[in-house]
């Protein structure tokens, strides 16, 4: 049996992810990547916390608490971890780990309606710097990949204007999470959009397996061979 050195895990299917067995090919492991969704839920009591309420005023970043599987009809590899979204239908997850507040060294990756995608920070600390301090940075994104000329002085004085509670809602956010400003945060989101996403986005699961081999259909092969044989 040709074997991939490359084996998806559908995380969508499994939640024992560490209970494959280790396979080798020639001596040398194959690598095992965990592949598909998982949504990562703020439970409805913690969602009372001011915090929430601030993030989607200032931010207009709402964290996951009822969302269902069949609300994102997309594939990633490797697996996204969602645990927000937007009034744009913008996707928020860390990218090939289970994240959110407390995780700090998972990379944050975004897929927008049209099924764009890309990384938009390193850490889950540099996400919410950016957020807080640079809400308008969907418009950043815009601009760069249109190539339109923008000055941030101007785009930020549009949306303090739109909210009278701007400055001290930040100022508020910032205090509880315990953020500070970064002046870089628009050169590393610039940076992080121009680079390789570190994810794949696929419509579904089926196209994956164009490109891919699952750890089960390696099994379910394994399993008919076998019984072949008997």
């Amino acid at each position: 049996m040709n074997i991939p050195d490359k084996l998806l895990i559908d995380v969508e299917k499994t939640n024992n992810v560490a209970g494959y067995p280790i396979i080798s090919k020639d001596g040398k492991e194959i690598q095992y990547v965990i592949s598909g969704k998982m949504i990562i839920s703020v439970s409805e009591n913690d969602h009372k916390n001011k915090i929430y309420n601030l993030l989607e005023e200032n931010c207009d970043l709402f964290f996951c608490t009822s969302e269902k599987m069949d609300d994102f009809l997309f594939y990633p590899v490797p697996m996204l971890a969602i645990f927000a979204v937007d009034s744009k239908g913008n996707r928020f997850g860390t990218i090939g780990y289970m994240g959110g507040f407390g995780s700090d060294n998972y990379p944050i990756g975004y897929i927008n309606q049209e099924g764009v995608y890309g990384k938009i920070s390193s850490s889950f600390k540099e996400f919410l710097e950016l957020v807080t301090y640079f809400p308008y940075w969907r418009n950043i994104v815009e601009y760069e990949q249109t190539e339109v000329a923008y000055n941030l002085a101007d785009i930020e004085m549009k949306k303090r204007e739109k909210n009278s509670q701007f400055y001290a809602n930040q100022r508020e956010i910032s205090e509880t999470l315990e953020l500070s400003k970064n002046p870089k945060s628009i050169e590393l989101l610039i940076s992080n959009i121009k680079s390789p996403p570190d994810f794949v986005v696929y419509s579904s699961i089926n196209e994956v397996k164009k490109e891919n081999t699952f750890v089960e259909d390696i099994f379910v092969e394994w399993k008919g061979t076998y019984s072949s044989t008997e």
